[in-house]
């Protein structure tokens, strides 16, 4: 059987290599990306969650005070109302490998070690930059796991939401944000502004006007429940066409008067007193990850809540940067590897308000 030729982890096979062209891999320029944004912008991080673990919430008290009894006087019955969360972390892993032979041909040649060493790609300057990609990578994929995860992941064509060109199990190791959210807001459709521009059949038929952008933030801040509205760290993080709307709505008007700093230095829009913070990486994973070919899935998105509410539990604070990398003799090969457990959960599911 003829073997399978295993691409390597940089596609040189896109460059010619001649002495004359690209002789040096630190040649190379690195295209622009689309950056993840940091964990902690939106969310609120548990660091320790390695089992099951339950968390406890004391709530409010019932009714007290009746008209005055005479004697014997029935005591009133009175508790206080009590909830849990459990979080239950999943393991994940990245595992890559990498054989110089599959390099030999191209200008990482020049970049490798010489003699019985030339296997040992790991500390050469590819491997860097292999390692400076994968963290960039590594970014996108705890986005793409809290936000966008789903145990019951499917493709478009067996009647699920996930682009038939991708592998459902990178989506599979949890129950991300976004399906925790729209299960709630189903069962509880208060907690829900339709958008409804996202039901349309095609691209431009889901486009999303200024006029339609106020309506639906209007509605999402004032049909938000009155707690959460109490709350003055509370934030609208939100796709970047609805912010993009939202900003043209407002053209022509005093604009300054509606920008704020995030406790980052991020400088976002205010919409109806309420920060507007834009996650132009959801934008990214709903084209790349939830697209028919003809439509998308829910591409405009706005969620009104507090960081709180938002939580990530993972094993540890490093486990997403801890990131092994190294030769195997016996193999030839070079590998890096990640590994944690991770979970997602919403603290209080009655404290937000969705447009979707």
């Amino acid at each position: 059987m003829e073997a399978q030729i295993k691409m390597t982890a940089i596609d040189l096979a896109k460059f010619t290599f001649t002495a004359e062209q690209i002789r040096d891999i630190n040649e190379l320029a690195f295209d622009d990306i689309l950056k993840a944004p940091d964990l902690n912008l939106i969310t609120t991080l548990y660091p320790g969650i390695v089992y099951d673990k339950e968390i406890g919430f004391i709530g409010e008290g019932g009714l007290v005070g009746v008209a005055r009894q005479g004697c014997k006087p029935t005591p009133q019955d009175w508790n206080i109302a009590t909830r849990k969360v459990v979080w239950e972390p999943k393991a994940w892993e990245v595992l890559l490998d990498e054989c110089w032979t599959t390099l030999e041909s191209t200008c990482v040649i020049y970049a490798m070690k010489t003699g019985v060493d030339v296997a040992d790609l790991s500390t050469t300057d590819y491997y860097a930059i292999v390692s400076q990609v994968l963290k960039d990578a590594i970014k996108k994929f705890i986005i793409r796991m809290f936000w966008f995860g789903d145990l019951d992941a499917s493709h478009v064509s067996d009647g699920g939401i996930i682009t038939d060109s991708f592998n459902t199990s990178y989506f599979t190791i949890l129950n991300g944000f976004w399906k925790q959210l729209m299960e709630q807001s189903t069962a509880n459709p208060s907690q829900k502004v339709v958008i409804t521009e996202n039901a349309a059949s095609t691209y431009a038929a889901q486009e999303l006007s200024p006029e339609s952008a106020k309506k639906y933030l209007q509605q999402l801040k004032y049909k938000a429940p009155i707690l959460l509205r109490s709350k003055t760290e509370g934030f609208i993080a939100c796709t970047q066409t609805v912010y993009d709307a939202w900003e043209q709505w407002n053209q022509g008007k005093e604009l300054e008067s509606l920008y704020t700093n995030l406790l980052d230095g991020t400088k976002v829009i205010k919409a109806f007193g309420i920060p507007l913070i834009p996650m132009p990486v959801w934008d990214e994973m709903i084209a790349q990850f939830e697209n028919t070919g003809t439509k998308l899935n829910n591409p405009h998105r706005a969620l009104y809540v507090t960081k709180d509410i938002l939580a990530v539990g993972v094993d540890g604070t490093n486990s997403f940067e801890n990131m092994n990398v190294w030769y195997e003799k016996k193999d030839r090969m070079v590998y890096t590897e990640l590994m944690g457990r991770a979970d997602a959960k919403l603290l209080n599911p009655a404290m937000f308000q969705l447009a979707v």
